[in-house]
């Protein structure tokens, strides 16, 4: 944008000059928004910045090979706000996701549903499938809806059956892969899970696991500083 500005003297333009330059000041910002997360961006993620970057005033600089990677985004400050919100959103969906496929993994070596294959086997379900059905069960809900091969199944949880929309019905299969997991004796530290497959525990500075990280860690950053340890329970 290029402004002319014409006035009686040299002080007045002068003065209208550095008027219009506090206004574009005042009217500008700059934020930064840094998350491991954020090295998880995919064309999805990236395909957003760019449609965000032409429908608002700023400009976004994604830094990716920063550590922590990094989103710069200027410009007209109501619109960086909005941006601004708009990529936590979507760093906290890619942390959502990350931890319900960690937490899928977990209960998969532990339990196992299955549906029927071809010669009388049976098929895995997927991992996220697999703990919906699990946590389903687990909290004595009697139907999921699930999909098997691209069609609709509505599963009874307490017959283990599956019918289809044209009432067609197949057995499932629940395999416990933790039944030999029973006899072990567990460490005195370790916080009792109460009946779930999965648990997240906050460990506290004092605790040998806690301990065990903090050590690893200063080995190779030891100039920085640890926020939280997470242990994930199976």
């Amino acid at each position: 944008v290029t402004f002319q500005i014409c006035g009686e003297s040299q002080e007045k333009v002068d003065a209208t000059e550095s008027w219009i330059k506090d206004l574009i000041l005042k009217e500008h910002l700059e934020n930064t928004v840094a998350d491991e997360a954020i090295e998880s961006f995919d064309e999805t993620q990236i395909a957003i910045l760019d449609d965000l970057q032409r429908r608002k005033q700023v400009t976004i600089q994604l830094e990716n090979k920063l550590s922590p990677p990094q989103i710069k985004i200027s410009g007209i400050s109501r619109d960086v706000y909005s941006v601004s919100l708009e990529v936590q959103r979507m760093i906290q969906q890619i942390k959502s996701t990350e931890e319900e496929q960690s937490k899928a993994e977990l209960l998969y070596n532990l339990v196992e549903w299955r549906y029927p294959g071809r010669n009388d086997s049976f098929v895995a379900f997927d991992k996220l499938t697999n703990t919906q059905l699990e946590h389903a069960k687990l909290f004595k809900k009697p139907y999921l809806n699930v999909k098997i091969n691209k069609k609709n199944y509505k599963v009874d949880l307490n017959t283990l059956k599956a019918t289809d929309d044209q009432g067609k019905t197949i057995n499932l299969q629940r395999v416990a892969k933790d039944e030999d997991m029973q006899s072990i004796e567990l460490p005195k530290e370790w916080t009792d899970m109460q009946n779930e497959h999965v648990k997240l525990v906050n460990l506290k500075p004092s605790h040998p696991e806690y301990r065990t990280v903090e050590k690893m860690f200063r080995k190779t950053c030891p100039n920085f500083n640890i926020e939280q340890v997470i242990s994930y329970g199976v």
